[in-house]
């Protein structure tokens, strides 16, 4: 029978001063601690050791426990009220790795964070004191003394920034857990039972060895594997996912990448479009050989749509397009000047090749000095001034940086190098970069060379012999008037005709054996034209006689073979259009540039090269009349009626409105004309489009509005006044429209 809260045996040990440790242990229930061995007593009956003596305690009163000595309870230390053990504080914040395991809270435990401040805990006890006055309890003390202890576990079992106590821990209190429960939800602490949870589909999430799933392994996602610390089987973020590819009428299928079956997007699962999205620009180190970095769930979980609002910006910038902007940021600072800076101090010695392009890397050009940086910013606001986008003249912008990047921007940039690098890339623009340094004085132009005479001087290259190659190069430089002697200079679409026309006559005497142009003879340019006709004789005739009148002006041959040559032709007479054909030409047509160039032509006669050449300044508003320069001869004026003053009108307003800063000079202009700021003229091509379009050539539509007019007036001043025709051709007008008036060699 124990006496005191101790057995006899405990007593005598702790009165023989033997243990007092061992005393310890049995006062605060506690286990022995290891220590010396312990003495024993032996009772024998007969036989009576001075130790055995019976241990004399003072008699308890009948019905209470006999109160511990005052020697002992002396030597016994304070309780302790806040015990660090017990439901220890959390730092904020941190995310558990692992599940909270099953704990029992009992009575004890709560003692010993009697101290402890816990928020929430006043709201708890408040309720509790409401509780007792409604149930009214007896043992109204020992009753809430005893709930409070339980409500201070529960709030203290909390997880990290965790408000409310989940209806899982009031599981772990020994008892009073429903009461408790009602006195948290009164003080809005008891967060709402968890949902109804759906098994998880065989064979996926934690399993143990066997293959077989744990029902006690709980926290990882099984879609992307996020660890969450909960009893969850599929995170929210991977519930969404699921969800609104399934509405999209998206079903499971084997990601490409990770092989496992799972609702995909554009081929691969959640999990693996974060990995691809983290690692294309891996700033954080995370990429894995032969394995995936994994992450935690919950507010810190990997996702492909967040983002943040720039300042300056109206858009979302994502956070992967943040980093690759960052990473391409420390390239850049990484990056050092180029070894090939022109330096302006340095002469130079002799004229260097052409700069071979294509081995270069653009991806990755050098650092921009100061003075290139600031000729780049200035390119950019430029073309911003002008109206341009940023992404329409993007290639132009790199163009610009690798050069300058390469070269430098202390010397003049050399025309031929921008040319030949926006012809080696197909990203990349020179044409506005050409510009823009001409205009800042910062271009060394090349020479230039019409496209007409290159395609010449390449057609003159292809011929297989080379005596008739350069007997065409030397006739091509008369026509240019750069022989020997000076002469005008013809025009160099005329200088490509004339080579096209003769390039198959020369291929075919060369096959004949014929290799110089010396051997070529009257005979064999007659052989030549016999079997032609019509404009292709006249104009192989033509060609072939201006080339050996060339090549004996530069003593190349002895005699000119095509010289008593004459070829007989016959040349139509002007013909008027069927009215069908004519009404309603110009409500084909919805663009104004395109019915103000039919009706120059259909009205006043123009021809279409004087269409390419005409000047805004031509036009005269005021005095409604029109300036046509004629090289070599008087201007003509046309005086324009109000229909046509009415188109001009509406095609100079919507040139103003597409492009308003537009210093092209001419009055027809294209999309690429009105910002070059050389103020080329448009081209034959633009010309012939709408009379394409029309099904009339614009030949075709002269030539009947001046046989038309012969046809009323019969005045050949009348016609030279109108279309500035000359006597000739104004008489063979009027002729055409009246036979009549033809004197004939039996005329009266």
């Amino acid at each position: 029978m124990p006496r005191a809260g101790l057995c006899a045996a405990c007593l005598l040990a702790v009165r023989l001063g033997e243990d007092d440790d061992w005393a310890w242990g049995e006062l605060h229930d506690e286990a022995l601690a290891p220590g010396r061995p312990r003495q024993l007593t032996v009772d024998i009956e007969g036989i009576v050791l001075p130790e055995a003596r019976p241990v004399r305690m003072p008699q308890a009163k009948s019905g209470r426990r006999a109160a511990i000595p005052a020697w002992l309870r002396a030597r016994r230390p304070e309780p302790v009220r806040d015990d660090p053990r017990i439901c220890p504080v959390q730092v904020p914040g941190q995310l558990g790795l692992f599940p909270t395991p099953a704990r029992q809270f009992a009575r004890t435990h709560a003692a010993r964070i009697a101290d402890r401040s816990i928020p929430g805990f006043d709201a708890v006890a408040e309720q509790l004191q409401q509780l007792a006055d409604e149930r009214r309890v007896r043992a109204r003390t020992m009753w809430i003394w005893r709930l409070e202890g339980f409500a201070r576990l529960a709030l203290a079992a909390r997880d990290p920034d965790q408000h409310q106590v989940a209806t899982e821990t009031l599981k772990d209190l020994l008892c009073n857990g429903p009461i408790l429960g009602q006195a948290l939800d009164r003080a809005g602490l008891l967060a709402p039972p968890p949902p109804r949870r759906v098994m998880p589909p065989r064979g996926t999430g934690p399993t143990r060895q066997g293959g077989q799933r744990d029902p006690e392994l709980r926290g990882q996602c099984t879609h992307c594997l996020a660890w969450a610390n909960d009893r969850r089987v599929m995170c929210v973020a991977c519930t969404s996912w699921c969800h609104e590819i399934r509405k999209r009428g998206g079903t499971d299928a084997e990601c490409h990448r990770c092989h496992r079956t799972l609702m995909l997007s554009d081929g691969m699962c959640r999990m693996c479009r974060i990995i691809v999205a983290e690692t294309e620009v891996d700033t954080a180190q995370i990429a894995m050989k032969n394995g995936d970095q994994l992450w935690f769930a919950r507010p810190h979980a990997a996702s492909l749509a967040v983002g943040r609002l720039l300042p300056g910006t109206a858009a979302l910038q994502g956070r992967f397009a943040l980093k690759r902007r960052r990473a391409r940021a420390r390239a850049a600072s990484a990056r050092r000047p180029s070894e090939h800076l022109l330096d302006s101090a340095q002469l130079e010695l002799f004229p260097a090749p052409p700069r071979d392009w294509s081995r270069l890397d653009t991806t990755r050009p050098p650092a921009l000095t100061p003075a290139a940086a600031a000729l780049v910013a200035d390119f950019t606001s430029y073309m911003r001034g002008r109206g341009w986008s940023t992404d329409s003249f993007n290639g132009s912008t790199r163009t610009l940086r690798i050069v300058t990047g390469h070269l430098g921007a202390d010397v003049r940039i050399q025309e031929s190098d921008i040319r030949a690098l926006a012809s080696t890339y197909p990203n990349l623009h020179g044409a506005r970069v050409i510009n823009y340094l001409r205009l800042r004085g910062l271009l060394e132009a090349q020479p230039p060379s019409d496209p007409c005479i290159a395609r010449a001087r390449h057609h003159a290259s292809t011929i297989s012999h080379a005596a008739f190659s350069a007997a065409v190069h030397t006739f091509i430089d008369v026509l240019l008037g750069q022989g020997s002697n000076p002469s005008r200079a013809r025009s160099p679409k005329t200088i490509e005709n004339y080579v096209v026309a003769v390039l198959p006559t020369l291929e075919a005497w060369s096959a004949d054996g014929l290799n110089d142009p010396r051997e070529i003879t009257k005979k064999h340019i007659k052989d030549v034209l016999d079997p032609l006709r019509g404009d292709q004789a006249r104009r192989l005739h033509t060609s072939l006689r201006s080339l050996f009148r060339a090549l004996k002006r530069e003593r190349l041959v002895f005699r000119d073979p095509a010289r008593t040559i004459s070829l007989t032709s016959s040349r139509s007479l002007p013909a008027s259009l069927p009215s069908d054909r004519i009404a309603g030409l110009l409500d084909r047509l919805d663009d104004p540039r395109d019915r103000l160039m039919v009706a120059l032509v259909a009205i006043h006669a123009l021809l279409p090269g004087q269409l390419v050449n005409l000047l805004q300044t031509d036009f005269d508003r005021s005095k409604g009349r029109l300036r046509l320069r004629r090289p070599g001869r008087l201007d003509h004026l046309i005086y324009l009626d109000a229909f046509t003053l009415r188109l001009v009108t509406t095609w100079e307003l919507q040139r103003h409105r597409r492009w308003p800063d537009s210093s092209n000079p001419h009055l027809f202009v294209t999309r690429n004309t009105a910002v070059d700021d050389t103020g080329p003229p448009i081209s034959a091509g633009v010309v012939q489009k709408p009379f394409k379009r029309l099904g009339l050539p614009a030949g075709v539509l002269r030539v009947d509005r001046i046989y038309d007019e012969a046809r009323h007036s019969a005045d050949p001043v009348r016609l030279m006044e109108l279309f500035g025709l000359s006597n000739l051709s104004a008489t063979r007008y009027v002729l055409s429209a009246h036979p009549d008036k033809k004197n004939g060699p039996i005329a009266p």
